[in-house]
């Protein structure tokens, strides 16, 4: 009885602490704008979430160097947004990408559909008008 007990004090405990830094990791965002930027003249489409690490990356990148402003980008979150998810696994379905494949952040060059995944990739793609 006390096994079980522990076992599942333990789990509770566990259950606590990744409860808790979920919650800490949406308050350290850096990415101050609104959610979500819709423009339908962007030349990108670009899919995350707000707690993931990777995407994070993208959004400190993306406020250090003013990203916004320099190109024309349209950002859907799409972990608490399920309009957003369902263009994200859309637009995943006409690149043909597969189940096990897709993840955030990720990002479309629409003109030509040439897709970016994580962090590293799409700052790569930005990087070019950064230096210029």
């Amino acid at each position: 009885m006390k096994k079980i007990l522990l076992a599942i004090l333990s789990v509770f405990l566990l259950f606590s602490c990744s409860w808790n830094t979920q919650t800490n990791t949406n308050t350290t965002n850096t990415w101050s704008e609104s959610l979500d930027v819709i423009n339908p003249d962007a030349d990108y489409l670009y899919f995350y979430w707000i707690t993931c690490p990777h995407c994070i990356k993208v959004a400190e990148y993306f406020k250090e160097n003013d990203i916004m402003n320099k190109y024309k980008i349209e950002k859907r979150e799409v972990w608490e947004n399920d309009a957003n998810d369902k263009i994200f696994q859309k637009e995943l379905d006409d690149l043909w990408i597969k189940e096990e494949e897709r993840g955030v952040p990720f990002m479309i060059r629409k003109s030509d559909k040439k897709h970016f995944s994580w962090d590293k990739q799409i700052i790569e793609e930005l990087k070019p008008i950064v230096t210029n």
